[in-house]
């Protein structure tokens, strides 16, 4: 086994469908690097630098590129990612990314069949505390408008302050497994200045329909959240909102 000792050229990720490009450019990097099997990739947080990406983005494309043979993830002291075949099985690959985007749009409607009995329950179940820390959450996300990562982070707190405010450890537990899946999909599918304003907007809507208790004006702007992500995939994927997500 050979430690990588050549520049990885690994050009930053500038495209909407980020897991796949970074597939691309990770394939492309691997054959222009001269790599041989064993050989051992710069680590994760090192890729993640080279491509722009967040790590959670990095290991939904090492995922794939492990499914399909390529690489090989060891852990442990010695562990890393290694290249497992200097010969890119373009078929598998494909196959690959075709698995995972289905993976993704399970999650996604996973998402909106579980998520929307969180919010229900918490409208229901929420303290004065909870409500509290729902409207810290969204102050956070209005400050940090534009600022990418720091949008991601506040959304997440959002999401976690409302699970915990059912008061339900059995939700809890289901919506971090969800959580856990969606992380990549929020991070490689949705972006930019207007689409932070936009979920500052909707989480906006939503904690004044949770304030009211008011279920029957909730249902329809949590529809509104989660078209945003499943519009965004489905873009990104070439396929119709209804095709994946609509009422067969």
């Amino acid at each position: 086994m050979e430690v990588l000792q050549t520049p990885f050229a690994a050009e930053p990720i500038r495209t909407r469908r980020t897991f796949e490009t970074a597939i691309e450019h990770l394939t492309e990097a691997i054959e222009r690097s001269s790599l041989r099997a064993g050989d051992r990739l710069p680590g994760e947080h090192e890729l993640a630098r080279l491509l722009e990406i967040s790590r959670p983005t990095l290991r939904q494309a090492v995922r794939v590129l492990e499914l399909s043979g390529v690489l090989e993830v060891r852990r442990g002291k010695t562990g890393g990612i290694f290249l497992a075949s200097e010969l890119i099985p373009t078929v598998a690959v494909s196959s690959a990314v075709a698995i995972e985007e289905s993976a993704a749009a399970e999650t996604l409607r996973a998402r909106r069949v579980l998520e929307t009995a969180v919010a229900r329950e918490a409208a229901l179940r929420a303290t004065r505390d909870d409500l509290a820390q729902l409207e810290r959450a969204i102050e956070l996300l209005r400050r940090h408008v534009g600022e990418r990562p720091l949008v991601m982070r506040a959304d997440a707190l959002f999401h976690r302050a409302l699970v915990r405010a059912c008061h339900n450890r059995p939700l809890e537990g289901a919506m971090q497994v969800i959580a856990k899946a969606l992380a990549p999909i929020r991070d490689a599918y949705s972006g930019g200045v207007d689409r932070d304003r936009e979920t500052l907007d909707v989480h906006e809507r939503q904690l004044d329909a949770m304030r009211r208790r008011d279920l029957e004006a909730l249902d329809p702007v949590l529809d509104e959240h989660f078209r945003m992500l499943e519009e965004s995939f489905s873009e990104a994927i070439g396929r119709r909102w209804e095709e994946l997500f609509g009422v067969s």
